[in-house]
């Protein structure tokens, strides 16, 4: 564990050599339907589903691309992050935007940019018609947070960080609900009894290896999305799962390039839960093993085209 308090240059360039040598992995969870689910848990808590591509290599890049940061951060930010905006809360008397988008959107939808090519980006799940699998972009995503270690507003605000970049990239809303004592489970429902709404929200949970084995081996991050719908019919995404190595970056939120490198982590583990799937391209934030900290063209492609899929009501 780094020490605490204020860092110059170079302690700062040794923290993040360190911190790259540290850490060596994402990985992402399998698109799963109803029936898998269904599966999993007739099979037990303590059994795995099978993934791909699971033990892969994060190189986390060592400085800020262009020594900037890439994303806005939540300064201000206070309970509830609606429309990936810490202008919006829910909760606490601000009301949504005067002039909602069309056609019952929360947020208006993202430009799609020009196809960057298959090596650049890849849907988890696809309907039977080849488009991909998407959230509901006229339902917001509700996520809460599952944080034994006690980070409190620094794990809080690196998460909202990286649902602030996600909302600006795919025109999908997010509204943090708060904490839970929710643990991580490959098996995890649909739809959870303490939760109030038809659909689980996206559980964050800042775990490590003993709780979440598969964050063993230098895997600092695994995120996946759960799938509604009939088997051979179309489908919609409702909820997902993050699970992040506490140990490898838990220490490292305490400097603006550990923020930064935790940030990449989270915004590609919910790359993963909005449905994309590892890219080729060492360029992109979506690759297995590049470190990238900001969107590629690939990144930008992707999420613009998972948040625009059709409203489900």
């Amino acid at each position: 564990m780094l020490p605490g308090g204020n860092r110059d240059d170079a302690e700062a360039s040794h923290d993040e050599r360190e911190f790259a040598r540290l850490v060596a992995g994402m990985g992402d969870l399998p698109a799963t339907s109803r029936s898998e689910v269904r599966a999993l848990r007739a099979r037990g808590p303590q059994r795995s589903p099978r993934v791909r591509n699971l033990s892969v290599t994060l190189a986390l890049l060592a400085v800020l691309v262009g020594g900037k940061a890439v994303w806005p951060t939540a300064s201000g930010w206070v309970d509830y992050l609606v429309n990936g905006d810490p202008r919006f809360r829910t909760g606490v008397g601000v009301a949504a935007p005067a002039t909602p988008p069309e056609n019952g959107r929360i947020r208006a939808a993202v430009a799609v940019p020009d196809d960057p090519g298959p090596a650049h980006y890849g849907f988890m799940m696809t309907q039977p018609t080849g488009e991909p699998v998407t959230f509901d972009p006229c339902q917001p995503i509700h996520y809460v947070i599952h944080d034994p270690a006690g980070l409190g507003d620094a794990g809080r605000d690196v998460v909202a960080d990286a649902t602030i970049a996600m909302s600006e990239a795919s025109g999908l809303a997010f509204v943090f609900d708060g904490y839970t004592d929710e643990k991580p489970n490959p098996g995890r429902a649909m739809s959870i009894p303490q939760y109030s709404a038809r659909f689980a929200p996206v559980l964050v949970s800042w775990s490590d290896p003993t709780e979440t084995p598969r964050l063993a081996g230098g895997v600092v991050g695994l995120g996946g999305p759960l799938a509604f719908g009939r088997k051979g019919g179309n489908r919609s995404y409702v909820t997902g799962a993050i699970e992040l190595d506490t140990p490898a970056l838990g220490p490292r939120l305490d400097t603006a390039s550990g923020r930064a490198m935790a940030r990449a982590v989270v915004l590609h583990e919910l790359g993963h839960v909005i449905g994309a799937q590892h890219a080729e391209d060492r360029g992109e934030l979506m690759h297995a093993s590049s470190g990238q900290q900001e969107l590629g063209a690939g990144d930008r492609y992707v999420f613009a085209r998972l948040g625009n899929g059709p409203c489900m009501r």
